[in-house]
């Protein structure tokens, strides 16, 4: 399989890795899009491929089977279309976007195509889920309590709204997801948040902390986000079930059960799994063999729309 990547940041990074850690059997990087010469010819030279800064040229030149689009939230669109048009399978990082319209075409023209085009939410791919959903189907979830806690991105495009759309649509979706995936389908109920200086910028508009008030599945949810706290406890979700605790990190999973605790360590990572998942679906052209589709994302990311929208007018 020949595989382009768009974006040259962190993201694109963090899957350029996993794929050089494990999961790279059959598959040849041939081919970085980037929005500057530099940034592409670095990426190039670091994993393999062409460089590109044209996305005609990137399609046309690199010819690559499949795509991992790693963009920052404001300049999705133009790709996926060329990308669709062109009838390569996609796999496209999360925030897909900062409005819903532009999703939502995308998703119709994805859905017409009848491609593989796949939304990075990894935690999705976590492998202790399988083990959590065990533990959901002898006591289902009755509240979930999700914190994204963290201090403030140095990428300098993350800290304005008009660029990241914020915390809650940019990192903490991750945690509405989840709790989508697992508990059920969400419905806001209220949202809040606090304006200021950050503590490490002298510049940046984004909430410094945000709360929603969600139900998931019927059952009530509590999500909270800041980015004030350098070197702060990250990110969990937890699911509080009758006589049972269920914290969900990256890392692994943590059960309290009558007094009892369980330890379950994550053992592969999470973008590993997620790219094989995706390669395996674009080989066997099904699209809905990947861990998230798009359509299934544009439902996070109108809920996330949705907080962040209620944050701003609190």
């Amino acid at each position: 399989m020949r595989l382009g990547v768009i974006g040259a940041g962190g993201i694109a990074v963090r899957h350029l890795a996993a794929l050089e850690q494990e999961g790279g059997e059959g598959v040849t990087v041939v081919a970085h899009l980037a929005r500057g010469p530099e940034r592409a010819a670095r990426a190039a030279e670091r994993f393999g491929g062409a460089a590109f800064t044209d996305i005609d040229a990137f399609i046309g030149e690199g010819r690559p089977d499949a795509v991992l689009v790693t963009l920052p939230p404001a300049e999705h669109g133009a790709v996926e279309r060329a990308l669709i048009a062109a009838r390569i399978p996609m796999l496209v990082e999360k925030p897909i976007g900062l409005d819903l319209a532009t999703p939502l075409a995308i998703g119709a023209a994805a859905e017409a195509s009848g491609l593989v085009v796949a939304a990075g939410y990894n935690w999705r791919a976590l492998d202790t889920l399988d083990r959590v959903r065990e533990l959901l189907d002898e006591t289902p979830a009755q509240m979930v309590l999700g914190r994204f806690h963290i201090g403030t991105p140095a990428t300098p495009w993350w800290r304005f709204a008009a660029q990241s759309g914020g915390q809650f649509l940019e990192q903490a979706c991750h945690l509405v997801d989840l709790a989508r995936h697992l508990v059920g389908e969400g419905e806001l109920l209220g949202a809040a948040g606090a304006f200021g200086r950050l503590p490490e910028f002298a510049d940046g508009d984004v909430a410094g902390t945000s709360a929603a008030l969600l139900r998931f599945g019927g059952v009530p949810g509590v999500v909270t986000a800041t980015c004030l706290l350098p070197g702060g406890p990250g990110a969990e979700l937890r699911l509080i079930c009758a006589g049972r605790e269920i914290v969900i990190t990256l890392g692994g999973v943590t059960v309290a059960t009558n007094g009892a605790t369980e330890s379950l360590e994550s053992r592969s990572s999470s973008y590993v799994r997620q790219n094989l998942r995706f390669f395996a679906a674009v080989r066997a052209g099904e699209p809905d063999a990947v861990f998230c589709t798009y359509a299934d994302a544009i439902r996070t990311h109108r809920l996330c729309l949705a907080i962040t929208e209620a944050v701003a007018a609190a």
